[in-house]
């Protein structure tokens, strides 16, 4: 374990990073209170979004017959077309989008550890980082979960969650043992560490730490890697604008929602972008594939 992380800086860090702040919240210094949670709420996006904002370019290189120039802006508009329908679920059924939600994060988060091998046990991984806060935070979490959505019914997702968790979280460490058996060491450590993070730290906290400082990097260096893209100077044009678009979202819901604090509304802001981006993030290739051109109607 020491010479991989000797080896690898980043990887070190988020070691140090996890036991740090584990160590802080232990004596104290790390609390819950409406200032941190939208503080850290905001850094979710800042730091969370810019994995995302190559989807255009794969699309481009996956298909580019399908994504001449002239269907870049359709693309764009379906993107925006599935964000204002789950902003809509939202406003309609709160409940209802946050575990829909919860579910699509999870499958998402899989795709960090396919190198177990186990679509299974990937599944299991990510099940059990969505899910450990449940264990030792529960309280808190269904807190959250009613203050984001208006409604006491989204206690009810905590209780849940809290059922999948003891189950989910073996599963996980299985599968740690498999990535590490498996020569994945460093897939292997980020997984401890954010499974450590969403289980022993508060909600917001623990759930920042695995997305700013796993799945985000992971995701972001695996799209530049794919696209060849070296450098900001190579990809940062392509980041920038997206990213600051995403986060014009954020604004938006932020202004729509109305909420009677600051705080709050930072707080489901920020959550609910994410889910309004996470939706269009999935399944814009999806549909865009079944869109190219020259594919007949009807046709597979």
């Amino acid at each position: 374990m020491i010479a991989i992380l000797s080896r690898n800086r980043p990887l070190a860090g988020l070691v140090l990073l996890t036991m740090g702040a584990i160590g802080l919240h232990e004596v104290g210094f790390l609390v819950n209170s409406p200032a941190l949670t939208a503080t850290i709420s905001a850094l979710l996006l800042v730091f969370g979004l810019p994995h995302g904002s190559f989807d255009l370019a794969i699309l481009r290189r996956a298909d580019p017959s399908g994504l001449r120039r002239r269907s870049r802006p359709g693309i764009v508009l379906l993107y925006l077309g599935f964000a204002a329908a789950i902003y809509l679920v939202w406003r309609a059924e709160p409940v209802l989008a946050l575990a829909s939600f919860l579910v699509l994060a999870t499958a998402h988060f899989a795709e960090d550890w396919d190198d177990c091998g186990s679509g299974f046990m990937a599944a299991g991984i990510a099940a059990g980082i969505v899910t450990a806060p449940a264990l030792f935070h529960g309280a808190a979490l269904r807190s959250l979960f009613v203050l984001l959505t208006g409604d006491t019914a989204a206690a009810v997702i905590a209780d849940v969650m809290l059922l999948v968790a003891p189950i989910a979280c073996a599963v996980a460490l299985v599968g740690l043992g498999i990535l590490w058996q498996a020569g994945r060491r460093r897939a292997a450590v980020s997984a401890a560490c954010a499974l450590a993070a969403t289980l022993l730290l508060p909600p917001v906290p623990g759930f920042a730490l695995f997305f700013c400082l796993v799945h985000s990097p992971m995701q972001f260096r695996r799209h530049a890697d794919s696209l060849a893209l070296r450098g900001f100077g190579q990809w940062g044009r392509i980041v920038v604008p997206l990213s600051l678009g995403g986060l014009g979202i954020a604004a938006a819901v932020l202004v729509l929602n109305n909420n009677a604090s600051l705080a709050t509304g930072v707080f489901a802001g920020s959550f609910m972008t994410l889910s309004i981006l996470t939706v269009p993030h999935m399944l814009v290739p999806i549909v865009a594939g079944l869109w190219a051109p020259g594919r007949q109607p009807g046709v597979c």
